[in-house]
């Protein structure tokens, strides 16, 4: 009789969530205690539509409440609308960059609702709309969307405004769209390694059949790894988000699973994690594995690793972004700022 506890509540959501794994019978009939903690765990995941889905295309809504299908349709109901709303706010983004000659590809979670590798429409929660440009015109595109009336969503003071480290300019808002827009200069946060480019995406883009310009799908699923370890602090963590492990699952090739071997670090940890889920996985670090499962199943190691996890992100930024003497400036400049800014940090 399983115990319902985080790690086998999540190996059941890893199980009904790849597209073709099977799904351990043991788990049924389950009490109303394992399902709460489903949902729980699918709304902090950011997966509850895909829980939706996969429940019903691997035929198991006659084990689930018919309350909780109720509440998974309506919730899917919505994410439907509104990523109904961000694909018209993409097609009038792509109309204006491509009336002004502006070399661009969407990206993340933009990039999945144009490509559908899967029910993304009804299964993909997105939130912002991510746009990498060419660096040569960057500026050019912000202020192209501000002619057409988006705004700055703050105007709050930042240590990191205008520098290079940053990945993206700030994130502009429309009244007559949904989703908040980043134009991205870079793919990666805070790494001094580059396995992947913005040029090479850029130079490699394809255009789908509604003429949006989208990245390779080679490039789509090292970026969907590459964004959750560096940018999401994945790697660092060493954890997984199982709305990105879902890209992943659905935008893996043969091809390049074959190579995982000569993969950078970062895509291999991704996979070894993956491990502890799936057995057509390998190993590749033993140890981080095995703390990962601590992780999962013992809240003392899990309290632990978030609190080595804060300390090493916290020297890293300031070692890294240190080296601006803008940056330097603007934090001796700004000390109560940064002190509250490290204090949101640390109690997030």
């Amino acid at each position: 009789m399983p115990s319902y506890n985080r790690l086998q509540m999540i190996c059941f959501m890893a199980q009904l969530l790849h597209p073709k794994a099977e799904v351990d019978a043991s788990y049924f009939p389950a009490p109303q205690i394992f399902w709460d903690r489903l949902v729980q765990l699918g709304s902090s995941q950011l997966v509850l539509p895909a829980i939706y889905g996969a429940l019903k295309r691997k035929k198991l809504i006659g084990h689930t409440p018919k309350d909780l299908m109720s509440y998974l349709q309506e919730i899917t109901d919505l994410n439907q609308k509104r990523n109904t709303a961000i694909l018209k706010q993409i097609a009038f983004l792509s109309e204006v960059f491509n009336r002004h000659q502006i070399e661009h590809v969407f990206l993340k979670g933009a990039a999945i609702l144009i490509t559908k590798p899967y029910d993304t429409m009804n299964e993909r929660m997105v939130g912002d709309v991510d746009v990498l440009v060419s660096e040569k015109a960057l500026l050019k595109a912000q202020q192209l969307l501000i002619d057409e009336g988006f705004k700055a969503v703050s105007n709050k003071f930042s240590f990191t405004k205008d520098l290079d480290s940053e990945k993206h300019l700030t994130r502009i808002v429309h009244s007559n769209f949904i989703a908040a827009v980043e134009i991205h200069r870079k793919l990666l946060d805070l790494t001094l390694k580059k396995p992947i480019s913005s040029t090479e995406v850029l130079n490699k883009k394809r255009k789908d059949s509604d003429g949006f310009y989208i990245p390779s799908k080679k490039h789509l699923w090292q970026h969907a790894i590459l964004n959750w370890q560096y940018n999401d602090s994945g790697m660092a963590r060493n954890a997984l988000a199982f709305r990105s492990v879902m890209d992943v699952l659905y935008l893996e090739s043969k091809d390049e699973l074959v190579k995982l071997k000569t993969a950078p670090k970062a895509i291999k940890h991704f996979y070894c994690l993956l491990s502890l889920y799936y057995d057509s996985y390998l190993t590749y670090y033993p140890f981080s594995k095995l703390r990962y499962k601590w992780q999962l199943s013992y809240k003392l190691i899990d309290n632990l690793n978030n609190l080595y996890f804060r300390v090493h992100y916290l020297l890293n930024i300031g070692f890294l972004r240190l080296g601006s003497k803008t940056y330097r400036k603007r934090v001796l400049n700004h000390p109560k700022i940064l002190w509250k800014r490290i204090l949101n940090f640390w109690n997030r």
